[in-house]
């Protein structure tokens, strides 16, 4: 029997952990009316959540990360006129 290995076309698994896309987000915040919204973190079982609390009150949640770019009005880049 050959011992050679063999080589399929699939994509290999990445062994390191990858950077978050939404971990810029982490201590941005913005005010509600008499509220402050602060995103404190990521959320561990899903990647494109980030984890937000309000003051006052203390109240946390989840919330998807391309919403709170939205709210920010984060532009990727800018278009030619």
């Amino acid at each position: 029997m050959n011992t050679r290995q063999i080589a399929f076309p699939f994509r290999l698994k990445r062994t390191g952990r990858r950077r978050n896309p939404n971990a810029d987000l982490i201590g941005r915040s913005y005010e509600e009316g008499y509220a402050t919204v602060t995103v404190t973190g990521l959320c561990l079982n899903d990647d494109g959540r980030v984890m937000v609390r309000r003051e006052p009150g203390g109240s946390i949640w989840s919330m998807p990360g391309w919403l709170m770019r939205l709210i920010f009005l984060e532009k990727k880049g800018k278009r030619a006129a």
